[in-house]
């Protein structure tokens, strides 16, 4: 059995989905590409992402990028195309084998540089529908995480005169 360090990420395509999931009506599966490199799947999304398909008002996603990995096996969608627009898929922010990846968090950046992500589709607890949003009005579960490391980043890199604690005022008891 590998060890999680040295089971790596593979990226995949799956140039439509709709035709998996029968939205894509009696058409033949289309096979699940697999790449070695971000950069081999990246070339092949863009390939497919001017494909007719992808912009058809179907609601359904079509054009897939996603990651898998052997051992342990996990794997899951990052980006679906759906009516000509990039979506992010969120199901990585509730799966700590990915949000915990420090390669499959670099594969996401390189996404939204390379390709981009137009909007997400949030499922929120209880909701029956995921909820559409904007990418840039996205509030991403894992950035109070975020904050946190990058206050203690500021703190450790301020000077030693500037974290000196400053006296606190004696707290008033009582009303006037």
């Amino acid at each position: 059995m590998l060890d999680e360090k040295d089971s790596k990420w593979q990226c995949y395509i799956i140039p439509d989905l709709a035709t998996w999931t029968g939205a894509a009506g009696s058409k033949p599966y289309t096979p699940i590409e697999f790449y070695g490199t971000y950069e081999q799947a990246a070339a092949r999304f863009q390939e497919l992402r001017s494909e007719p398909y992808n912009s058809e008002e179907v609601p359904g996603a079509r054009l897939t990028f996603g990651v898998q990995r052997e051992d342990p096996p996990s794997a899951a969608d990052l980006l679906h195309v759906r009516q000509g627009k990039n979506y992010l898929v969120d199901d990585y922010t509730r799966m700590a084998s990915l949000n915990q990846s420090p390669e499959v968090m670099d594969i996401l950046r390189q996404m939204r540089k390379d390709l981009g992500f137009d909007r997400v589709r949030v499922y929120e607890h209880g909701a029956m529908e995921p909820k559409d949003v904007t990418f840039s009005r996205w509030k991403h579960p894992l950035k109070p995480s975020l904050r946190k490391s990058v206050l203690k980043e500021l703190k450790e890199t301020r000077p030693k005169e500037a974290t000196a604690k400053l006296p606190r005022k004696p707290k008033e008891r009582g009303r006037e």
